[in-house]
């Protein structure tokens, strides 16, 4: 994979320096949990995830992986639901509600600088770049930056990075030779493992484009594809046939166009 396959979702190289400090204090404050090797860490890029899918990812040698996918350096959308302040880091709970929330540690050693950083508030929605780090019981993120969302469409493309995130990599994992890969998922199955509310906004953000569209014929599917590139086909035609059963849309001049029935 090219170190710039995740440039469009904010993406970046740790060793390219992101805010935060990977340095452990040789005392004071809890460390974390043992933790895979980063040695053994390949994937260089960051990974748009949700959190149900760092909470769920298996240890394999030391490795973290998805379905088969090896992950280490994510990123993640959600609520900071809680922040504890210690005397070498910033803990906070981020929520995505695709499952519990996960702890992300943002290490700030002893650089005297970093240590009087603001921590930012509960109750606000937050990117977050990091490692994730752990055992197979008890995983979190090891925090590389983490920045207030300016804009909440960030949070519906956040979710279609990840669900097109991880059928690229799924595609190449089944694809690579010399290699007994799983049978890539559906591209339902890959919005599913995002949880059910996650699934609620893509078919939402759907509905939205579909009720926007001023063309008396309704909205293309084409035009749909196009606006929601990171969509794979699979998952945008799952969200049409959803709302069409639910009554919330209907096809027009033929089964490619479609407006809102509202």
């Amino acid at each position: 994979m090219s170190t710039n396959a995740f440039e469009s979702s904010g993406g970046f190289s740790a060793a390219g320096g992101g805010s935060g400090s990977n340095e452990h204090p040789s005392q004071g404050g809890a460390p974390p949990a043992a933790m895979a090797p980063r040695s053994r860490a390949r994937i260089r890029d960051i990974i748009p995830c949700c959190v149900n899918q760092l909470l769920t990812a298996t240890l394999v040698d030391n490795v973290f992986k998805v379905r088969g996918i090896e992950v280490s350096q994510v990123s993640i959308v959600g609520l900071i639901r809680r922040v504890d302040r210690a005397p070498y880091y910033i803990l906070y709970k981020i929520d995505d509600m695709t499952s519990k929330p996960i702890d992300a540690r943002h290490w700030l050693g002893r650089d005297r600088a970093k240590q009087e950083l603001t921590p930012f508030p509960a109750g606000v929605y937050a990117k977050v770049f990091g490692i994730l780090r752990g055992s197979a019981e008890v995983k979190s993120l090891e925090v590389l930056k983490v920045r207030i969302l300016e804009d909440m469409n960030e949070f519906t493309a956040h979710i279609l990075e990840t669900v097109n995130a991880h059928m690229i990599l799924a595609k190449r994992l089944q694809e690579a030779p010399g290699q007994n890969a799983p049978v890539a998922p559906s591209k339902v199955e890959e919005v599913a493992e995002c949880g059910e509310s996650n699934l609620d906004f893509i078919r939402k953000e759907v509905l939205r484009l579909i009720h926007e569209c001023p063309q008396p014929e309704g909205k293309s599917v084409h035009d749909l594809q196009t606006e929601l590139r990171s969509l794979g086909v699979g998952a945008l035609q799952e969200a049409l046939d959803y709302l069409m059963v639910e009554g919330h849309i209907y096809p027009t001049v033929d089964r490619e166009h479609f407006k809102s029935a509202d």
